[in-house]
C-alpha cells in the first residue's frame, strides 16, 4: 500500500513543483536567445514593468518601454557577433541569474541578467552590459 501511495503521490508532487523551475529556465533561455540575436523587441517580452539597466553610458531604473528603446539603440550600435552564457544560478528568493559575454565587432561586454518571480512569472528586473 505504501509503495502504491509513493507511486501516485511522488509524481504528482513533482508535476506541481516543476513548472515554476521550468518556466524560469525557459524565460532565461528565450531571453538569452533574444540577446544572441540582438532582438530588443523579443527581449522586452520578458521585462518587468520597471528594470534596472546598466550600460556603458547608462545606470538607472527605467520603464519597460524606455528600456526597450535603449536596448534597440544598444543592439543597433553594437550588433551581436556572439553571446555566450558563462554561468547561471538561482536563489531561495525566487530569483535566477545569468552571467555571460556579449561580443560585438571588437568590443566585448560582461553581461548580467537577473530574473525574479513576480505573480508566478519570471521577469527580467536587472540587465547589465559592462564593456570589458
Amino acid at each position: 500500500m505504501k509503495v502504491l501511495l509513493y507511486m501516485i503521490i511522488f509524481p504528482a508532487i513533482m508535476l506541481t513543483a516543476t513548472p515554476g523551475f521550468l518556466q524560469g529556465q525557459e524565460v532565461s533561455d528565450m531571453a538569452n536567445q533574444a540577446i544572441r540575436n540582438g532582438d530588443a523587441g523579443k527581449l522586452s517580452d520578458y521585462f518587468n514593468s520597471s528594470i534596472d539597466i546598466i550600460l556603458p553610458d547608462i545606470d538607472q531604473s527605467m520603464s519597460k518601454s524606455h528600456v526597450t528603446q535603449v536596448m534597440k539603440d544598444f543592439f543597433r550600435d553594437n550588433p551581436p557577433r556572439s553571446f555566450t552564457v558563462n554561468h547561471t544560478g538561482s536563489s531561495r528568493e525566487a530569483t535566477k541569474y545569468t552571467i555571460g559575454t556579449y561580443k560585438s565587432g571588437t568590443k566585448s561586454f560582461k553581461t548580467y541578467m537577473l530574473l525574479k518571480e513576480i505573480d508566478g512569472n519570471y521577469l527580467i528586473v536587472q540587465l547589465q552590459f559592462e564593456q570589458e
